[in-house]
């Protein structure tokens, strides 16, 4: 008859750091948010005492004109 022979292996639960999930996930997040910014073809200015900045990002996704639209009633 074989030999059987259990193995039992203990992962220590101290080495895991408590940052790297929430590090992973608030730049997942801040990379979604980006490109739901630039698909949205944002448009604005924001204004401060230091100064203004203008947010102009063209959408590289454009949707073609109607060939015949239809007349105004």
């Amino acid at each position: 008859m074989a030999e059987l022979r259990e193995t039992h292996v203990v992962k220590a639960s101290g080495d895991r750091s408590r940052v790297t999930p929430w590090l992973a996930f608030l730049v997942g997040a801040l990379l979604i948010a980006v490109v739901a910014v630039f698909l949205m073809n944002a448009h604005g200015r924001i204004t401060t005492p230091g100064g203004s900045a203008d947010l102009n990002i063209k959408s590289p996704v454009t949707t073609p004109a109607p060939a015949n639209p239809a007349p105004a009633r």
